[in-house]
């Protein structure tokens, strides 16, 4: 019984493991949304809320 129970802990942590290294569409569009200077994200095409201009890298 308790070995069932380590195995089936097992095969869920590598399940998790599978589904952490998957990549989510849209993850290269929310790093390009951060400001370049704070690391803040940007929302819209105005200046980020430190100042800076030219908040969008690509």
């Amino acid at each position: 019984m308790l070995v069932k129970v380590v195995t089936f802990f097992l095969i869920g942590i590598a399940v998790l493991a599978m589904f952490g290294r998957l990549r989510f569409p849209g993850q290269t569009r929310l790093k390009n949304a951060k400001c370049v200077k704070c690391g803040r994200y940007s929302i819209g095409k105005g200046p980020c809320s430190c100042g800076h201009i030219g908040h969008r890298k690509g």
